[in-house]
């Protein structure tokens, strides 16, 4: 389904047209961002807006290959012991995803 067919996809579309010219690692923070969205149900617009978003920023980054750098990246700083109460949750939340979802560079 294309965003211009429903006019209900809102952040979709905005997200669509920043990837044009945001980097990697602000594409990660929106996915990051739509994460906490789904998980603490609190849309901007609709469920089914921010389920689309996410995965467009999802597969946008899995074709980049940044989630398997972000993956490695979240691994390490995990295990680094560094990471806060917040951070730490948000991190392993990311790798469960990951986990369940998969990205090019690693079978689910």
């Amino acid at each position: 389904m294309d965003a211009d067919e429903n006019p209900e996809l809102i952040v979709y579309q905005a997200h669509l047209t920043q990837l044009l010219t945001c980097d990697d690692r602000a594409a990660f923070q929106a996915l990051m961002a739509q994460i906490r969205h789904l998980t603490t149900r609190s849309y901007e617009t609709s469920l089914y807006d921010h389920q689309q978003t996410f995965r467009l920023l999802w597969h946008h980054l899995d074709r980049v290959g940044h989630l398997t750098r972000a993956h490695r990246d979240a691994e390490l700083r995990l295990a680094s012991g560094r990471a806060g109460a917040e951070e730490t949750a948000e991190l392993a939340l990311f790798l469960t995803l990951c986990a369940r979802i998969g990205t090019a560079g690693a079978p689910r």
